[in-house]
């Protein structure tokens, strides 16, 4: 494993991401964002905030993956609030 740099530049939902190899861009937000990486690859993350449960892949792939990772929200979601009042 190497060292690395990587600052981010949050402008509301447009987030820029400056690296050694250039600047990269994302928009969105918690749990869902879309951007270009600075060697110009497309991504889609979406992930379960809170969680550390994520996913990152090509752009255009999320539709295959974006029922289920609803699905899985919406239950830990339930699982998180029951535990909440339970408490």
């Amino acid at each position: 494993m190497g060292w690395y740099f990587r600052r981010s530049l949050n402008l509301g939902p447009l987030r820029l991401n400056l690296s050694r190899r250039g600047v990269g861009w994302s928009v969105g937000g918690r749990g869902l964002r879309v951007g270009e990486s600075a060697d110009k690859r497309g991504y889609t993350r979406a992930s379960i905030p809170g969680t550390g449960i994520g996913w990152r892949g090509p752009r255009g792939c999320l539709l295959v993956l974006l029922p289920p990772l609803v699905l899985l929200a919406a239950l830990l979601g339930s699982a998180a609030l029951a535990l909440t009042r339970a408490a």
